[in-house]
């Protein structure tokens, strides 16, 4: 074990927590229990909004000119950012929640947290000790990594695909400059990071969607859900950068949620920060959240609650779009070329072969025990799904689902091959909205 990189990482983290408390993001008050949120969802929260304070601080050097080598001026640039966000905040106003406050935990529930910290401390252990085992990883994300280490700024690193949004190399390259080394093994602990931050969080947000006397099997869903989706937690040691975008692209989506039922700032201040991280992400990030404004839009009119929902999507494609033109303006103002390779001639003759593809791909336990286990909950929860509030992520799931079966039947080349090495990293993107809303649903109907 690489003992220097595990401090690294810890020095990291730590500065990310930092930030994240600075910003002031956090769990608006109507939605916490009386005693305040959990402390472990409140600095998870806080790590992620850390982490994308500090790409975009580097991504904002590199654009003007200074470049991240210095740490301390890329803290300060974060630190500005963490400021302002604080200073948004002071305007929200969180409405009275007292009618809507959780249940103080109970022994039941903190076991449930337990469990699904050891679930993540084991992930995490085996990231720390496996050596990199993704080609994507390694030739996609690694290599720009090390690149961008090594200069002190965003560069062309010949890659695979050097026009992919930079925000996970740009992560593995602030390592590597704590590390004072480049190490592709250590730069995928990134992933373990963020990964477990956002399981505890995708937890709280189930302990926000279940009725108060069923709070306690918030953390059991969570750790269900991670386990089940094989792929995401496989991503905790391979490195592939749809772990991050799953993180980002799921949070906000939820925010946006919650935002319908508790309307306030904080939770709007939530949409825009993830949904640009997940636009900086990878190519699919931009295409994911508008599947996401549109549902919002097709929501405003069947219930007429036209300020909400309008305010919610245009929050979120204004900072997505913000965040992919800002990259894309980076690329054509520094020789990176913006390539659209992945997209073909529609092909819609080929959705037979496409869907029995899907089936033989996601016939396994380990590729598709998360998708059977979201349709054996859709299949058991009916018309819960798409009664109240949470409709709005069931619909979002419907939506991705169609957006993925169309990117296959564009793809630029086969879509039956597309199919065989894309399906399970397209599926995990969306699969925890899916068992998300399958484990709200059994809730409202069995329990």
């Amino acid at each position: 074990m690489d003992w220097l990189g595990l401090g690294a990482l810890c020095l990291v983290a730590a500065e990310w927590l930092l930030l994240g408390w600075l910003s002031g993001v956090g769990w608006p008050s109507s939605s916490a229990s009386p005693g305040g949120s959990f402390w472990a969802a409140r600095w998870a929260l806080r790590l992620l909004v850390g982490s994308v304070l500090t790409a975009c601080a580097q991504l904002m050097l590199a654009a003007v000119g200074p470049g991240f080598a210095a740490i301390p001026l890329v803290l300060v640039m974060a630190a500005l950012g963490a400021v302002a966000l604080r200073l948004i905040l002071r305007f929200g106003q969180p409405r009275d929640g007292s009618s809507e406050a959780l249940t103080p935990m109970t022994l039941r529930e903190r076991s449930g947290w337990l469990v699904l910290a050891l679930v993540l401390l084991a992930a995490t252990a085996r990231a720390l000790l496996v050596p990199e085992a993704g080609w994507d990883a390694f030739s996609h994300w690694g290599l720009r990594a090390r690149a961008f280490a090594l200069v002190g700024t965003i560069v062309d690193a010949h890659s695979e695909h050097e026009y992919y949004p930079p925000l996970v190399p740009l992560l593995e390259a602030w390592l590597y400059l704590h590390r004072g080394a480049v190490s592709i093994d250590l730069g995928k602990t990134i992933s373990a990071l963020i990964g477990s931050a956002f399981a505890v969080c995708l937890a709280w947000h189930l302990r926000l969607g279940l009725q108060a006397r069923l709070a306690w099997l918030a953390p059991w869903f969570g750790t269900a859900i991670v386990v089940s989706a094989t792929a995401l937690l496989e991503n905790f040691w391979t490195g592939q950068a749809d772990l991050e975008l799953t993180a980002y692209f799921t949070l906000a989506t939820l925010a946006a949620l919650h935002w319908q039922r508790a309307p306030g700032l904080p939770w709007l201040v939530q949409v825009a920060l993830f949904g640009a991280a997940a636009s900086l992400t990878k190519f699919e990030g931009l295409p994911r959240v508008g599947v996401v404004a549109a549902v919002l839009l097709v929501e405003a009119w069947l219930t007429r609650r036209w300020a909400a929902h309008l305010t919610a999507a245009a929050v979120l494609i204004v900072s997505a779009g913000f965040a992919a033109l800002s990259w894309t303006a980076f690329e054509l103002t520094h020789g990176i070329t913006p390539n659209g390779e992945h997209l073909g001639p529609f092909q819609p003759l080929a959705i037979g072969g496409v869907l029995l593809t899907l089936g033989a791909v996601l016939g396994g336990v380990r590729t598709g025990g998360g998708v059977l286990t979201a349709c054996l909950a859709w299949a058991v929860a009916g018309r819960c799904l798409f009664a109240g509030r949470l409709r709005l992520i069931s619909l979002v799931v419907l939506g991705e689902l169609a957006a993925t079966l169309l990117a296959f039947l564009v793809s630029s080349t086969s879509p039956e091959i597309e199919v065989r090495t894309s399906a399970t990293r397209l599926f995990e993107q969306f699969l925890p909205l899916a068992l998300f809303a399958g484990a709200v649903g059994l809730s409202k109907v069995h329990l």
